[in-house]
């Protein structure tokens, strides 16, 4: 039961993680080295309709130029190991293979007929408790530890 408790509490708190972090200006992505990484740009997308002129770059830690992509040419040209995903309001960077080359902070620069905007994306290793294995142990002492862990996770996340 506290194996599943501490699953729990893992997820509850990637979740409060992304939220956190998404609902802000920056958004931060965790990866393992040889992983593939998807980085996020949502802008805004008021009125749903046809965006008619709209270019988007991405530039990495070292301020290269990754990819570009301007929608009313349907132009796209990215640096081998990278690619585009769009979708109206949201245009994510994927790295197939991430190296530590790509850790740091990306920029994410659209502009829209009379609209500029950048968002900043952190690029970071997963810390290695993630990614250990469970390990078995004899003490099972209760899992009031966890839970009182999962619901300080789930107030700060949702109330602030």
């Amino acid at each position: 039961m506290q194996l599943n408790m501490k699953r729990l509490f893992l997820l509850m708190f990637l979740l409060c993680s992304f939220y956190i972090t998404d609902a802000g200006a920056a958004v931060t992505v965790l990866i393992t080295p040889g992983s593939r990484a998807e980085i996020p740009c949502r802008y805004a997308y008021e009125d749903q309709g046809a965006i008619g002129e709209m270019s988007v770059q991405w530039k990495g830690p070292e301020n290269q130029l990754l990819c570009h992509y301007i929608k009313h040419k349907s132009f796209q040209n990215c640096t081998p190991g990278y690619s585009l995903d769009y979708a109206p309001g949201r245009i994510t960077l994927i790295i197939e293979e991430a190296v530590p080359g790509d850790l740091g902070t990306h920029v994410c620069s659209v502009s829209k007929r009379h609209d500029f905007s950048d968002f900043d994306a952190e690029l970071r290793l997963r810390p290695k408790s993630f990614t250990e294995a469970p390990r078995a142990s004899g003490n099972h002492s209760g899992n009031k530890g966890a839970l009182f862990l999962l619901g300080w996770a789930l107030s700060t996340c949702f109330f602030g």
